[in-house]
């Protein structure tokens, strides 16, 4: 059993449907071979998640999504998301997309990312946004992506 609990700290919950959220994740997760998980997304703000960076990774950046993997080795995925909505906006603004339609390519992007994708190079980061658009696409009009 896969399930997803949404949490906000400091923000109000997005407007993109529950079910949306908790079926793509699974989507994502069953594909990825992984039938058992517990997620917890986390909306939050660019402080939280410029601390966490800083904390977790020694760096004092902004970033969008920061994913935890919590699993013991050979466990379900345990993995907790925290995701900046002021940086999602901002996003949106600079890629020219639609809110929601980025916060979900972030969810998306975070899940990818507890499966131990990366995107710190060039060939790693075509292959998640190709990931990311087959997710998206199979969800929403592709000419919204």
């Amino acid at each position: 059993m896969i399930t997803v609990q949404l949490e906000s700290d400091g923000v109000d919950l997005p407007t993109i449907d529950e079910n949306w959220i908790s079926g793509i994740c699974e989507n994502i997760l069953t594909d990825h071979h992984h039938s058992e998980a517990a997620l917890t997304i986390v909306f939050s703000t660019d402080t939280k998640l410029r601390k966490l960076k800083k904390e977790y990774f020694d760096k004092d950046v902004l970033t969008d999504t920061i994913s935890f993997n919590l699993e013991e080795k050979g466990e379900a995925i345990d993995g907790e998301i925290y995701i900046s909505l002021e940086r999602v906006a901002e996003n949106a603004k600079t890629f020219e997309q639609d809110f929601d339609i980025e916060c979900k390519r972030v969810i998306v992007h975070s899940v990818l990312h507890l499966l131990g994708f990366d995107d710190q190079n060039s060939k790693d980061k075509t292959k998640m946004t190709q990931l990311e658009d087959f997710y998206l696409s199979s969800t929403i009009s592709v000419d919204q992506i």
